[in-house]
């Protein structure tokens, strides 16, 4: 099930600039003087510091298009998952505990086996590094020094994680310098003859994995990027799994679900008794053989892991580390067991096994991407990446009308507008925080709140300072995506004129003199279509519905089951009738066909007058059709009835100012109110 997920439509938002980064870098080299998509770099150059994925991944798309993307994607997360789990099973020696620590390995790493990401080269060249030096008891040859090193620098120029391979090396130099000096102090100590030779050997890894490594475009700063980016504190703003884990509290966040949370705190739990146990024996017996049982290298190596985890949850895939480290023990600890005993810890493995992958659809909340999916057109297997997820139709909306200037837009979208749509089309933000100032963030989370709770003064300035010529929001309903509208309030704005609309999003063009072009790339877009434009209202929705039923339903502006609802706005039956009604209304106000929405709200409401939000809507809409003495009224008594609904407040403000405006000096041009 899991992989069938993987494998669905792409959906990994940072893909898209990875792509087309990829291809600037084909094309042009690695030295690019000014960003090729976003316009608030300012002027600063790119970043290449995962260029040898991006261009990877950019000739693979060539090669086999979006769709074989999606079965690479399913082989390399398939091909990991057996990977980890041949390294479970040649430390456990048993099939059953290994694929207890597999499951519980997924429940800990599957937001980023999710993403097809430059995280998927890390945890391949991090499973080749670990069998390459540590996969043995005896410290590695000469030749395996050498492809670690090698391997060091191909992950150096495919993801600047790559430092997690000389962090492990320290923590195992660590761990065996510790057990050097307590091997001082234990009788039989030349059994730990080889720690020694494990010391040498890791050494030189560090030391000349830290040379070879700077063999990348940016030398030696590319060993301090995730610390550059962590610093500016930028990343802490993503509500993923860039938050640190709190093994005491509870998630809040969805890459890291409380099923996960539950798994990562048991793996401490066991790691801790275990580590404990192995300690005090070694207290106690002071004995060569103790000193070794107590794996002071894997020991380093899982502690390491957890500092990592505790510090930010994209690190959880690392606790493969003290996996193998609960693993190696239990095998130690069995060989003094009796058959019986061995048969019962097999199946305890195997109930426990059995529990975590039926908890697995639930715990990580697969339903919600398999509903995601279902709102694709084209299904499953027809669509190459999730269309309504990007509001592909904006997207087209932008291309085909070749409109050019400035976007402003949400996270999620930048990469793949940015891929689609650039340079004529410059975007805003995208997943790349070394790429821009701190400023931009700061200002992207300002602008966001202003949209959506109705700020237009401060919405106007901000839009103002970057000179944006296109807002393009989205409008998704809540219990779709968190975050709601961001567009309620931009049409709101006299200087903004809304160019397109979808169930899915809108865009709106700032009416100003340097967009003459643009507004008339969109007339003659809509000319060429037989639809309706002006520039106050943009495009007649309402009209468009009635007489270009296919074209509406090819760019999102009525759901598929328009018609079925259509027909139950007379239902005889009163509840399916007035459901109906209310979806009518919301679907027409959200799209900004006002005249039909007014129409479908009256009717509503002289069934149902008590209902708040068609009142909202019918004052918004009024207020859209230039009628503010008729807003103003819906508004007051939806004020009286329910004090705070929604953006009442916002609406009737607006309506009273524009049916008695406000003593002030002369209002200029194109000014917002």
């Amino acid at each position: 099930m899991f992989l069938v997920l993987v494998g669905r439509p792409l959906a990994t938002d940072d893909l898209w600039w990875h792509l087309e980064l990829g291809g600037v870098y084909a094309s042009q080299g690695l030295e690019v003087p000014q960003d090729p998509m976003l316009h608030t770099t300012r002027e600063h150059p790119t970043v290449p510091h995962e260029w040898l994925f991006q261009v990877a991944l950019h000739n693979l798309q060539r090669g086999v298009g979006f769709q074989g993307l999606r079965v690479i994607h399913v082989a390399v997360v398939a091909g990991l998952l057996l990977w980890a789990f041949a390294l479970f099973r040649g430390a456990a020696g048993s099939t059953a505990p290994a694929a207890l620590a597999t499951l519980a390995w997924l429940a800990l790493s599957w937001y980023r086996l999710f993403q097809l990401r430059p995280e998927l080269a890390t945890l391949t060249a991090l499973f080749a590094f670990y069998a390459l030096l540590f996969g043995s008891d005896r410290p590695p040859s000469w030749g395996r020094v050498v492809l670690a090193l090698g391997l060091l620098v191909v992950w150096a120029n495919a993801h600047s994680l790559f430092a997690i391979g000389p962090a492990l090396v320290l923590a195992a130099l660590a761990g065996m310098t510790l057990q050097q000096l307590a091997a001082r102090r234990v009788s039989g100590a030349a059994e730990l003859g080889d720690g020694g030779l494990w010391l040498r050997r890791l050494a030189v890894v560090l030391v000349l994995g830290l040379l070879v490594t700077a063999a990348n475009p940016r030398g030696f700063e590319q060993h301090l990027t995730f610390l550059q980016e962590s610093s500016s504190g930028d990343i802490w703003h993503l509500q993923d799994d860039f938050l640190p884990w709190n093994p005491f509290l509870p998630p809040q966040r969805r890459a890291l679900t409380l099923y996960s949370w539950i798994v990562a705190d048991a793996l401490l739990l066991g790691f801790l008794a275990t580590a404990g146990v192995g300690l005090r024996r070694l207290w106690r017996e002071r004995s060569a053989v103790a000193l070794r049982d107590l794996d002071a290298l894997h020991l380093a190596l899982g502690g390491a892991a957890f500092v990592a985890m505790l510090v930010a949850a994209r690190f959880h895939w690392l606790g493969f580390l003290p996996l193998l480290y609960l693993l190696r023990a239990s095998r130690r600890a069995s060989r003094a067991w009796t058959d019986a005993r061995r048969r019962t810890l097999g199946r305890s493995c195997a109930a426990a096994s059995a529990g975590l992958a039926l908890a697995f659809p639930v715990g990580i909340h697969l339903d919600a991407y398999v509903r995601e999916v279902g709102f694709e057109r084209n299904g499953y297997l027809g669509s190459p990446y999730l269309d309504a997820r990007y509001c592909g139709a904006g997207m087209r909306f932008l291309r085909d009308a070749r409109l050019r200037g400035r976007l402003f837009h949400p996270f999620n979208l930048g990469g793949f507008l940015g891929y689609w749509l650039a340079p004529g089309l410059r975007t805003f933000i995208d997943g790349r925080m070394d790429h821009y100032p701190s400023e931009v963030l700061k200002d992207y989370l300002a602008i966001r709140s202003a949209a959506q709770v109705g700020a237009l003064r401060e919405l106007s300035v901000l839009l103002d300072k970057w000179k944006v010529d296109l807002f393009f929001g989205t409008t998704f309903p809540r219990d779709r995506y968190p975050g709601g509208s961001w567009t309620d309030q931009l049409r709101r704005l006299h200087s903004w004129v809304p160019v397109f609309a979808s169930q899915d999003c809108a865009i709106y063009l700032r009416r100003d003199p340097r967009n003459e072009r643009n507004l008339e790339r969109a007339r003659r877009y809509y000319r060429e279509r037989k639809l309706r434009f002006d520039e106050v209202h943009g495009v007649d929705v309402g009209a468009a519905i009635r007489r270009r039923p296919g074209w509406v339903e090819e760019q999102g502006l009525v759901p598929p089951h328009f018609e079925e609802l259509w027909a139950a706005r007379k239902s005889v039956d009163p509840a399916i009738r007035v459901a109906a009604l209310d979806e009518l209304g919301q679907l027409f106000w959200r799209v900004g066909a006002f005249r039909e929405a007014i129409a479908i709200d009256q009717v509503l409401l002289a069934q149902r007058p008590e209902l708040p939000e068609p009142q909202r809507r019918m004052a918004d809409a009024l207020l859209q059709l230039g009628r503010p003495a008729e807003a103003l009224a819906v508004a007051d008594a939806l004020r009286r009835s329910h004090p705070g609904y929604g953006d009442v407040d916002v609406i009737y403000q607006l309506a009273a100012s524009r049916v008695e405006p406000l003593p002030g000096p002369p209002k200029q041009s194109g000014a917002d109110p």
